[in-house]
Parts: structure tokens; C-alpha cells; sequence
């Protein structure tokens, strides 16, 4: 049965994973001296290695005869577990089984023991996706649990793991893998799989899976389906993925550079006219817009790699960078980002968004309200205002007489008194003596 690049090449030891040494080494020393924990966490971004580093750490974990640490490959463990007839090995979508019953189901599970391999361990993939009441059910067991029970917890959004989880676990963050590794990479397996692979290729694809070893076999196999079992070559991977030649970019930066908005949309319409997706053709003009920022800070060698700059190409590269303030330059990028995320995010006309995209781009930043910058100043006064509003109200509050509450009731007390007066003066002379006296008299 045919299996995708990306699992058939899934690394099997810890030696064969790439660009996770300060990890591995670790996990290694661990199954070394049969010092491993009872709870991992493995956390980073997608296609980094926490799912196969997950499954080696298990297999090392119950092999019968490690080697450095290494799974052997060659007992009946390691062949159980590779072939998935491990039932000692449990993986778990959290994504689909984050309820509590869940956690209670597998919380009774742990009480027993494994039934054929050393330890058993849970594998829970996409941790971060459990409801709050399968966490709290999950923190008893994962704190003391069996001794032949190892959790391994894998998540790309370590931000929603509780703290209570966190402290309970050994925490290693997966890196993103170097372009360089990714490539050495591609270029192994294309030997191995018979494909040919140019080098100039294998280094864009690399470049494209932005730091996942999965993507870049992704991207790989993709390019081998299209190319019907010809030579994949830079220009290949350039048509099939969609990626403009940097020649597109130049051209519609120089047009914006003299602010011909016509010749910018013309431009815009030819690549939506071509099979050029217009979300790649953003992100091209946000590569491009940091390689003008990198030249003009003058590390040119430090372009980025998803282009290839003929001498001329470099040569307009540093014209245009040259003619490009840094304000305007970083307002460029915001403004792409803008747009590719309001692209992702709304069931928005990519042609219409990318148009209005350029046409600020066009747009001098002198112009009353375009740019960044602008707004930034208009909500900086704003709250200048609020602020010397609020600073008057609180002097008026500080010089106003003190406590209100006491002051106001002070006139209600002689007013009653006021009547009583009047009509004792008007009917003898017994207003001077005091109310007490006359009482007692009329006592008597």
C-alpha cells in the first residue's frame, strides 16, 4: 500500500530526527540510565518532530536492547510498536476525545498493567484541545501515576495548557528546522526514492516549508506527482506552487515607487489573470519588501531565498531600497500583512483586497489619513484629550469643599425651629424663657 513521503520516512531512532540535538540528547541520556519520567511535554509548531519523538521515546522506552539509548529496532518490542500492534501504546486525539469521560475511561485504564510490553504509554496528541473538566480529571493520575505508566503530551498552543498541567510535566520546546537541514533532508530521500531533485530546488522547498520537516515532504511529493517522474527543477517548483518571479515584484514596486497606480492594478490583473494564487503573490511582495529593508540596511547577503537575484535583479533591488524610506518601507509590510490576514480571515474577493492593497501602497504617506502612522497620531491625541479631561476633573474634585455628604444636611436643622420662634414672638413675652421652664410651668 502506497504511504505518504512523510510517514514512510518518519524517522525510526532518535539519531535519524533533524535539528531537534538540544531534545534528543536529552531523551537519549534518559533511556541511557533508565532515568525517564512519568510525564512530557512536547510543545512547538507543526511538522517539528513531537509526534515521531513521541513514538521513538516510547519504543526506547520498552526496547529490550537499547543501543546509546537508541531503540535496537530488532526486538519483538520495537517491531510491535513499528508495526502499530502495540496495544500498550495508546495514541489519543485529544481533538475528538477531549471530554471528561474520556479522561475517566482512561483514568481506570492506568490501573492496570501493561500486558505485553515493559511500560505503557500514552500518547495524547493536540493536548491543548481537552475541555477544563478533563484536565482537572487528568491531574491526580498524571502527578502519581503507576510506575509503568509513561504520558506523553504533544501541542502546538502551549498558551492554553493549565499551569496545574505544566508543573506536573518535563516541558521541551520543538524549534523550527533550518532551511539547511530541511534540504540535506529532501535531497536524502529524493536519492533513496530514485527522484531527481536539483539542489537549487530542494533548497526552495525548504525554504517554502518554513521550518517543518513535514511540509517540505509535502511539497516534495507534491512536485513529483506533477512533474510525472521528469527532473524537478527550480522553475518546476516556481510554476506549480504559484510563487512569482521575482521579475513581477520589481516591476510593480518600481510602478509603485513612481506612484502609477494604473500600471500597479494592470499588474494585479495579470497575475490573477495567470495561475499564480493572489495570497502567494502578497506574501512574494512581503519577501520582497524585507529584502529591500535588508539591502538598505546593507546585508545584502542575507536575502532571502524563496528568489533568485540575477545581477540586474540585484541592481533594482538596491535602486528600489534606495528610493524607499524605512517608514515607508515597514508601513509596506503592515500593509500586506493587513491584507493576507484579512484575506484568510473574511470571505473577501482576493482580487478586489489585493488591488486596494496596492493602491495604498501607491498612496504617498504625507496624504491625510494613509499610513499607519497617521492613525497611530490621531489616537495619540485623542487620549492626550482624555487625559487633560480627566486631569480637570480631578484638580476640580480636589478644590471643591470637603466631605458633600456631611455639609448638606447641616440646613435642614433651624428650619423647623424658625416657625416655633415666630409664633412665640407674636403671642406674649415669653419668647426669652426657655422651653424647659416654660414646660415646667405648665406642669404646675
Amino acid at each position: 500500500m502506497y504511504q505518504a513521503l512523510y510517514r514512510k520516512w518518519r524517522p525510526s531512532t532518535f539519531d535519524e530526527m533533524c535539528g531537534q540535538a538540544h531534545i534528543i540528547d536529552i531523551l537519549k541520556r534518559q533511556c541511557k540510565t533508565d532515568k525517564i519520567s512519568h510525564a512530557y511535554l512536547f510543545c512547538g509548531t507543526r511538522g517539528t518532530g513531537k509526534t515521531s519523538a513521541a513514538k521513538i521515546l516510547a519504543k526506547a522506552a520498552n526496547c529490550l536492547s537499547p543501543i546509546d539509548g537508541n531503540p535496537c529496532g530488532e526486538c519483538e518490542n520495537c517491531k510491535a510498536v513499528s508495526k502499530g500492534n502495540a496495544t500498550d501504546i495508546l495514541e489519543i486525539d485529544a481533538a475528538s476525545n477531549n471530554g471528561v469521560d474520556n479522561i475517566r475511561d482512561l483514568r481506570d485504564e492506568v490501573l492496570y498493567p501493561p500486558a505485553y510490553l515493559k511500560k505503557r504509554v500514552y500518547i495524547i496528541d493536540e493536548v491543548h484541545m481537552l475541555s477544563s473538566g478533563a484536565f482537572n480529571a487528568l491531574l491526580k493520575t498524571l502527578e502519581e501515576p503507576p510506575e509503568y505508566v509513561i504520558f506523553i503530551l504533544a501541542t502546538t498552543e502551549l498558551h492554553k495548557i493549565p499551569p496545574t498541567i505544566l508543573s506536573r510535566c518535563q516541558r521541551f520546546e520543538f524549534r523550527n528546522i533550518s532551511s539547511e537541514e530541511i534540504k540535506n533532508r529532501l535531497l536524502f530521500v529524493a536519492k533513496e526514492e530514485n527522484i531527481s531533485l536539483s539542489e537549487k530546488a530542494a533548497k526552495l522547498i525548504a525554504n517554502l516549508a518554513d521550518g517543518a520537516m513535514r511540509d517540505g515532504l509535502s511539497l516534495l511529493e507534491s512536485c513529483v506527482s506533477a512533474n510525472a517522474g521528469g527532473e524537478i527543477t527550480e522553475e518546476s517548483v516556481t510554476n506549480l506552487l504559484g510563487i512569482t518571479e521575482n521579475e513581477t515584484g520589481l516591476s510593480l514596486f518600481e510602478a509603485i515607487r513612481e506612484n502609477n497606480v494604473a500600471r500597479a492594478v494592470e499588474i494585479i490583473d495579470e497575475v490573477n489573470a495567470s495561475a499564480v494564487d493572489i495570497v502567494t503573490f502578497l506574501e512574494d511582495l512581503s519577501y520582497l519588501t524585507r529584502d529591500m529593508i535588508v539591502t538598505k540596511l546593507g546585508t545584502s547577503g542575507s536575502l532571502n531565498e524563496r528568489f533568485v537575484y540575477s545581477e540586474d535583479g540585484e541592481k533594482r533591488l538596491k535602486a528600489l531600497a534606495e528610493g524607499f524610506s524605512d517608514e515607508t518601507l515597514f508601513r509596506y509590510a503592515e500593509i500586506l500583512d493587513n491584507a493576507q490576514s484579512k484575506i484568510s480571515r473574511l470571505a473577501i474577493n482576493k482580487r478586489l483586497m489585493a488591488e486596494m492593497a496596492v493602491i495604498k501602497l501607491c498612496t504617498p504617506t504625507t496624504s491625510g489619513n494613509s499610513g499607519s502612522s497617521a492613525m497611530d497620531n490621531s489616537v495619540f491625541e485623542r487620549i492626550d484629550r482624555l487625559e487633560t479631561k480627566i486631569s480637570a476633573l480631578e484638580k476640580a474634585l480636589a478644590s471643591s469643599p470637603a466631605p458633600v455628604r456631611h455639609t448638606t444636611p447641616a440646613p435642614v436643622t433651624p428650619e423647623p425651629a424658625k416657625p416655633i420662634q415666630k409664633k412665640a414672638e407674636g403671642s406674649s413675652g415669653v419668647s426669652g424663657i426657655p422651653y424647659s421652664d416654660l414646660l415646667d410651668f405648665l406642669k404646675d
